[in-house]
């Protein structure tokens, strides 16, 4: 609602939207965090999507979160739908988005979730296993190949190494082809005799989409009862009864892969760089999992708390997304503004979660800060908040906990170069702008 005493014009901010977006490219939190310095909080932020007005003041992300989830649509729909397709969660709003929602959740907590413990440990034991005893290795490739090979087996469910070597190619190759210039600047999805990104993105996904079909093709003509997410789906029906068809069912499901994948390992790679920088926390985690029994118990592993604040400050400090934004479809008071309808607002992740007052000393890695406090959702919110919050939160969590005490139980690594490594865009996430090297110490 408006609030009369409020002010209708938006708040300071950069002005160019050109400027703006380059520099976001190549430095998304530091581009946040200065145009917070630079113009206070909340501040307007220029995108090709409109404006947006940005807040990392916990009380103005109370404000967004606690509105009524109908007064926004999701950011950008109309724009990445020929991209990212227009069945894709994050692009659907009102009903549409509360019934897949609602449809997917169950698969990513409880009983469902535990399932997956043993299978991710073994995943993860497999892909360590292969590191080269004398040379130094890229850790975030290792970390790509365990989170995706963990979706395909329990999203997909596909169990015969062939098929999943094969879709495991063939994501790969999509989510690579994927470029921020394309998604966000219309003028560059021009065919360009077939050489362009635009071209070879379609291309992939043309591929993608047909080994996908005949997968479907295959479950629905053995119509044997499965329990991995893809095959809930194709039974599941949606808000009008019906059946989801191949595309709709191939837009879910990337959309989890994507997020899933390049997301969960770029937040191991940070997890084992910053842990291997810091040999008073390396020896700490240490410690802890020593006192775990062999083989390792997920159930336990999840409760460690030395190993939760360790991945708790690594999404404090690099979180995959530094902001997430939605378009109002009413009205909003923020902070002593009056927004209107077409205005964007935006939570900056990156903003609260380096506030000195909430997290003193915020440029340090310092898993202790959450051993001696608890930070409220606004405070914290790694994963986003309020009814678009991140689904597989629960699942992304579980999975770095396993991954990373089955590494560290099973392997000695050293950092083969310890310089600081800044974050930048990997295709629509963040995640480390270098190559980090590790080697068997």
């Amino acid at each position: 609602v408006y609030s009369r005493r409020a002010v209708s014009r938006l708040p300071a901010g950069p002005r160019n939207a050109l400027l703006t977006t380059v520099r976001y490219l190549r430095d998304p939190f530091g581009s946040l965090l200065d145009a917070a310095r630079r113009y206070g909080d909340p501040f307007t932020w220029p995108t090709f999507l409109g404006k947006m007005v940005v807040t990392g003041d916990p009380e103005g992300i109370k404000t967004l979160l606690s509105a009524d989830p109908e007064i926004y649509e999701a950011l950008g729909a109309d724009l990445l739908a020929p991209v990212l397709g227009e069945n894709n969660l994050i692009l659907l709003s009102g009903e549409r988005h509360r019934a897949m929602r609602k449809l997917q959740n169950p698969q990513f907590h409880g009983e469902r979730l535990h399932a997956y413990g043993r299978l991710i440990t073994g995943i993860t034991e497999e892909h360590a296993g292969r590191w080269p005893p004398e040379r130094p290795f890229p850790i975030q490739q290792t970390m790509q190949a365990i989170s995706l090979d963990v979706i395909l087996q329990a999203v997909l469910g596909l169990s015969e190494p062939a098929t999943r070597a094969a879709f495991a190619e063939a994501v790969r190759s999509l989510v690579a082809a994927l470029k921020p210039s394309f998604m966000f600047i219309r003028a560059l999805r021009r065919p360009m005799f077939g050489l362009g990104a635009w071209a070879r993105f379609q291309r992939l996904r043309a591929t993608t989409l047909a080994l996908f079909g005949k997968e479907l093709a295959a479950r629905r003509a053995r119509a044997e009862p499965r329990e991995d997410i893809l095959s809930l789906m194709l039974a599941g029906r949606k808000e009008d009864g019906g059946a989801f068809d191949d595309q709709e069912l191939f837009e879910q499901m990337i959309s989890l892969i994507g997020a899933g994948h390049e997301t969960t390992a770029s937040a191991l790679t940070w997890a084992l760089y910053h842990v291997h920088r810091d040999p008073s926390v390396k020896a700490a985690l240490l410690e802890e999992l020593q006192s775990l029994a062999v083989p390792l118990d997920p159930e336990a592993v999840t409760k460690l708390p030395y190993l939760n604040a360790v991945c708790s400050e690594v999404l404090r400090l690099d979180p995959v997304a530094p902001i997430v934004g939605r378009r109002l479809r009413q009205g909003l008071t923020l902070q002593g503004y009056d927004l209107h309808p077409g205005v964007s607002v935006g939570i900056g992740i990156i903003n609260v979660h380096r506030r000195a007052d909430l997290y003193p000393e915020p440029e340090l890695f310092r898993p202790e800060r959450f051993l001696t406090r608890e930070y409220g959702a606004f405070e914290y919110l790694p994963f986003g908040g309020g009814s678009r919050r991140c689904l597989g939160a629960a699942f992304a969590l579980y999975e770095m906990k396993l991954v990373l005490a089955t590494v560290l139980r099973l392997h000695r690594l050293r950092l083969v170069t310890d310089v600081p490594v800044r974050a930048a865009l990997r295709n629509t996430t963040v995640g480390p702008a270098a190559t980090i090297e590790m080697a068997r110490a």
